[in-house]
């Protein structure tokens, strides 16, 4: 027999326990929500989609470039990025059904700054890069997704956010992507190096600095000016065609990434971006 003290002691223990993780959950799920139900001001641009042929080849190349059709699928149908307890679920919707309750604008708003219909913010989408992209060719863009149409595999875009997911959003380690200002030029700049470098590779990369990969922070992403500045102009080809680097081994992401969007590049342009980021491991040295 426990002393009566004791199991007095325990029951107590076991009350503030339960009291205390009852109110990390509330802290928790209230706080995260409050994050994710801001709304947030941002431009509307009046651009129109560009539903000329030529438009909307270019729309569906840059739709690969920029990563649209590596996270919603090829054709546009969607794809389940992360689903477990932890994070939650997370998914790319289907973009046919999601863009018929979207303006052109409010497309332009959405895919440049980060800002849903409601007002309220994205937290899973590259608009560092997508920021980037100019008026004409986010015209591009929205006309290739005015091609699509709802069909029956597509997958609803539904997003549930676990007690981790919850934990990263209220910590900004899974911050918003709202981008206010307005990054984007008129029409693409001649010098395509940077400007593809830009609205791609910056989707995963700091251009200067090493950072941890979003969702897998054991894995550290290297600077984008060093790595377009280490590699021969063969072997850059080689990285972004094939996904395959100086060694054989696996380069997870990138590799992934080179085989299917990155093939949309041209070797030009190829060629261009890693001609703007030898430029850049240059430059701050020069300073």
């Amino acid at each position: 027999m426990w002393p009566g003290g004791f199991m007095i002691w325990l029951r107590r223990t076991a009350v503030a326990l339960v009291g205390t993780i009852v109110l990390a959950v509330a802290l928790l799920y209230g706080g995260s929500e409050w994050v994710l139900r801001q709304t947030h001001a941002t431009l509307i641009e009046p651009i129109v989609a560009d539903r000329s042929p030529a438009g909307l080849a270019e729309g569906g190349r840059l739709a690969r470039i920029v990563g649209c059709r590596g996270c919603h699928s090829p054709d546009g149908t969607g794809r389940v990025l992360a689903e477990d307890f932890l994070i939650g679920r997370i998914a790319a919707p289907a973009i046919a059904p999601r863009a018929a309750n979207y303006s052109d604008a409010e497309l332009v708003r959405l895919i440049r700054h980060g800002v849903k219909r409601d007002g309220t913010a994205l937290h899973v989408m590259p608009t560092q890069a997508l920021t980037h992209l100019s008026d004409d060719d986010v015209a591009r863009i929205i006309g290739w997704v005015r091609t699509l149409r709802p069909g029956s595999h597509d997958i609803p875009g539904t997003i549930s956010y676990g007690p981790l997911g919850r934990f990263l959003i209220l910590t900004g380690a899974l911050d918003s992507k709202v981008r206010p200002n307005d990054l984007a030029p008129t029409l693409r700049p001649s010098q395509t190096g940077k400007y593809f470098a830009h609205i791609s590779c910056l989707a995963c990369h700091d251009l200067h600095e090493a950072k941890p990969e979003e969702g897998a922070p054991e894995t550290i992403i290297p600077p984008l000016a060093i790595v377009g500045a280490a590699y021969d102009p063969k072997a850059f080809h080689t990285l972004l065609r094939t996904g395959v680097g100086m060694t054989p081994r696996d380069l997870g992401l990138m590799s992934r990434v080179a085989k299917g969007d990155l093939t949309m590049l041209t070797d030009d342009e190829i060629t261009a971006i890693q001609a703007y980021l030898v430029r850049e491991q240059k430059r701050p040295a020069a300073q």
